[in-house]
């Protein structure tokens, strides 16, 4: 392996494809609905630990819910 191979591939595992969903984790007290700002797509947390895979494009939203964190 060359020098520029090594590089490249330490350089690709911190890589996250664009389009990889992005898994939250719900810690509220009871069941929870959000729905995506971007796609609108509804996302469906039915108890406390429930971990859902959300859209990239609505991750920023559901960052903004106090009780919903990203895993």
């Amino acid at each position: 392996m060359t020098c520029c191979q090594g590089r490249l591939r330490e350089a690709a595992r911190g890589y996250r494809a664009p389009d990889a969903p992005v898994e939250f984790e719900y810690r509220g007290r009871n069941a929870l609905t959000a729905i995506g700002s971007e796609t609108r797509r509804i996302y469906w947390f039915e108890a406390p630990g429930s971990r859902v895979r959300v859209h990239p494009r609505d991750a920023p939203s559901l960052d903004t819910v106090p009780v919903l964190r990203r895993v």
